[in-house]
């Protein structure tokens, strides 16, 4: 895997305070077998009483692909719930694939939505899967739930805790005609799965292409970016939403999970530097590579031919000093990569202020993210930025607010792939590389 790393402005002015964005692109190698890793995959599947109709037919009709689609020695398991959860397939290798085609058609509807008591006795499932091997949890809901556990923080601590502890990702399929898109998205995002709409009659072929083919292909497998303050970072702040913890040595750590053959994953940080001190001949005081802003480490496995290989990559990011300010240049590669983020976040911030009715509030938000966006003086680069958030400061002065229409907007931004990717950056990292026959998870 390729891991690159550049900032917005590689020189910047000594002698003040000032923010600085750093990019990293993660570029998974590319693939040319098929995996040769075992998996296990469970169905959560939900049928309460919302669930009855169409949505539950999609639902089986989700979990029946998923049966076609394993792999000789994939493992499979099957969990329902309604106000109870209940396992209707311990997890195994499938061996009689009629059986368990007609037992996911006689789920019918039932009362109550117990969620997470379906999600947790899938979590319990998987974990009888041997060690090592990818886990993934796939949950086919409307996302309502009004039994058992409901806070959506401790709802997100129990799924990023099984992502941790056992390495079980969940991906969302979104179905019914009034999904629960934030608590879906939500434990989607935070266990590094993906969040789909299953509603379109034509999307079930091509979610699936994404879940089952792309996990036959991964190619780096969990990804994760540990951040280290140094002498010049007073504080940082992701922009892109992966999921983090903050480890006992106080360093941050990223969550940026898995890639396929030839994906592309960035994170995107907001640094505060601090004034950096110059000699009076104009020189930096420290060193001619600049001064000391961040250490990363990035560690993941790597899928060979020959196995599975730990790699841990370092880097210390720099910033140069300067007294002149036609020194000061924005580093175009990254610009779009910076304003797409920084336009997701302003667009998460001014909905949460729309739905506090404050309005005036989240227009200044938009209005300051992009005067900051103009100020990079890149038009063409930031131009899709800008308009979408143009757009939706245009609906709250004609008072045209439309919540689920702004989340779509927000969505699109978020998505790294959306937009014309940039140059590739150049900043390579130390490599230590320690081979082994299977997964070495750290």
């Amino acid at each position: 895997m390729k891991i690159d790393a550049q900032l917005d402005y590689q020189k910047i002015l000594a002698g003040k305070d000032q923010p600085v964005n750093l990019v990293v692109k993660f570029t998974a190698a590319r693939r040319e077998d098929p995996r040769k890793t075992d998996m296990a995959f469970c169905v959560v599947l939900d049928r309460s009483a919302s669930m009855d109709g169409v949505p539950i037919e999609k639902a089986k009709e989700a979990a029946q692909m998923v049966v076609r689609n394993l792999r000789a020695n994939d493992y499979f398991g099957m969990v329902a719930f309604d106000s109870h959860a209940q396992t209707v397939i311990p997890l195994q290798r499938i061996t009689r694939h009629q059986q368990v085609h007609d037992r996911i058609e006689s789920i019918s509807a039932n009362a109550g939505t117990n969620l997470m008591g379906g999600w947790m006795l899938g979590r319990d499932e998987l974990k009888k899967s041997p060690a090592g091997i990818p886990r993934r949890t796939l949950l086919l809901s409307d996302g309502e739930t009004n039994i058992g556990i409901l806070e959506p923080d401790q709802i997100k601590q129990i799924v990023t805790g099984a992502l941790e502890l056992d390495g079980i990702r969940t991906s969302c399929l979104g179905l019914g005609p009034s999904y629960n898109e934030d608590l879906m998205s939500m434990i989607s995002a935070a266990t590094g799965g993906n969040f789909h709409n299953a509603n379109s009659a034509e999307s079930l072929a091509a979610i699936f292409k994404e879940e089952l083919d792309g996990l036959q292909q991964i190619s780096a497998q969990n990804v994760r970016v540990r951040i280290q303050k140094l002498d010049f970072c007073d504080e940082f702040q992701p922009l892109t939403g992966y999921p983090f913890s903050v480890l006992p040595d106080r360093r941050v750590e990223y969550s940026i999970g898995d890639l396929v053959s030839e994906e592309e994953k960035i994170l995107v940080l907001q640094l505060d530097v601090l004034a950096l001190p110059l000699l009076p001949d104009n020189t930096p005081v420290a060193s001619l590579e600049g001064e000391t802003l961040l250490k990363l480490e990035v560690l993941y496995d790597e899928f060979g031919e020959k196995g599975i290989a730990s790699i841990q990559q370092e880097q210390m990011v720099r910033v140069l000093a300067t007294q002149k300010a036609d020194e000061v240049k924005v580093n175009e590669a990254v610009i779009p990569w910076v304003a797409i983020q920084k336009a997701g976040k302003a667009l998460e911030k001014a909905t949460q202020e729309v739905d506090q009715n404050n309005a005036a509030k989240a227009k200044q938000t938009l209005r300051i993210v992009m005067e900051e966006l103009a100020a990079y003086r890149q038009e063409g680069k930031v131009t899709q930025a800008i308009g979408m958030l143009q757009q939706f400061l245009e609906k709250l002065k004609g008072r045209e607010w439309n919540r689920k229409e702004v989340k779509k907007m927000t969505a699109s931004l978020k998505m790294t792939g959306r937009i014309e990717l940039p140059p590739s950056l150049k900043l390579p990292l130390k490599k230590k590389t320690t081979s082994t026959g299977g997964p070495n998870l750290t």
